[in-house]
């Protein structure tokens, strides 16, 4: 699960804050100028309630950014208190401002939630290159290089053919296994969910088969030759790793409805965050304000907000979804009990 605890340290900072999404696309022409473009047009909506020393202080912010640190970025400044900057791996379309009692948490969970560890993996009939990521951060990386000797299977004809290619496929195998160990310990330091393995085809079959079982169940076989392919690749089946994550609670919610153990409706959804009985809550943000409830409760601040914070406060998981069809609102929630 991924820890959220800054967010919740830094909701309690204030009782103002502006929430800004800049994009910050690098494949433009003047990909610098454009970003200062979209921080001045976003600097533009803050509302008169700034004095201009903290307006500085996000200038100040900015001016240590560039549009090569991330695809967008979020700020969020704390009224008399401090800032916090999260770099996005993935880009946001539209600029954003938006100002309240409580940060708009949404974009960054979500964000936080596509971030994966892996190790992808670029073998061959000597060796491998290995890198492990969690996101786009490179955690660890490691060059294995196995025996050249007997390598690639000659032919000499006649009694020593045999021999010849036995001593490659031998080659090949200790190689390979030497490329499954590394590869394992690596899984394990980074604690990877997905093992891409790219490259040759006969030292992909033998890594992958030479991989323990604890590492292997999350072993997958790259058909992409390129570092754009493999690239590309990986981000997919990352995306997959992630849905299948927003459909199995959804599941889990739908068959616990009926047993009292999950809630679909926003009353009850509220009372169970009140009392610290929600484990995971579903949230989809659609950028409006949400239904009107218990106005005492919100104090204010938007419904998807409060709901946020009030998960954090608790220890349970926040996952942000799609608007999916079992929802009666913005929110839904798996029960401690």
């Amino acid at each position: 699960m991924t820890t959220n605890d800054d967010l919740r340290a830094f909701s309690t900072e204030s009782d103002w804050y502006v929430t800004m999404s800049i994009p910050a696309p690098s494949n433009l022409d003047h990909a610098q100028g454009r970003f200062e473009v979209e921080w001045h047009n976003a600097r533009r909506q803050l509302s008169e309630k700034w004095p201009a020393d903290e307006v500085a202080q996000l200038d100040d912010v900015i001016a240590d950014l560039h549009h090569n640190d991330a695809a967008a970025i979020v700020i969020v400044h704390a009224m008399n208190g401090t800032t916090f900057v999260e770099l996005l791996d993935e880009q946001i379309s539209v600029a954003s401002v938006h100002e309240g009692p409580l940060p708009r948490w949404a974009t960054v969970v979500e964000a936080r939630q596509r971030v994966i560890a892996h190790v992808v993996v670029e073998t061959d009939r000597a060796g491998a290159d290995l890198t492990g990521f969690v996101g786009s951060a490179v955690l660890a990386t490691e060059t294995v290089d196995g025996s050249t000797v007997h390598i690639h299977r000659g032919h000499p004809g006649g009694w020593s053919q045999r021999r010849f290619q036995q001593r490659a496929e031998n080659t090949w195998e200790n190689n390979a296994r030497d490329v499954a160990d590394s590869i394992a310990t690596m899984a394990r330091d980074v604690h990877a969910e997905l093992i891409a393995v790219a490259g040759d085809v006969r030292a992909q079959t033998f890594v992958l088969e030479m991989l323990p079982a604890d590492v292997a169940s999350v072993a997958v076989k790259i058909e992409a030759g390129s570092p754009g392919g493999i690239a590309d690749e990986v981000v997919r089946l990352l995306s997959t790793i992630v849905a299948q994550r927003v459909t199995a609670a959804a599941e889990l919610v739908r068959s616990r409805v009926a047993h009292g153990t999950a809630a679909l409706a926003t009353g009850e959804i509220i009372d169970a965050l009140k009392a610290g009985r929600v484990q995971t809550l579903l949230v989809h943000d659609d950028g409006t304000d949400g239904q009107a409830v218990d106005p005492a409760w919100l104090d204010d601040a938007r419904l998807v907000d409060r709901a946020i914070v009030a998960a954090f406060d608790t220890d349970a998981e926040v996952l942000v979804v799609p608007n999916l069809a079992m929802m009666q609102g913005p929110l839904a929630a798996l029960l401690r009990w």
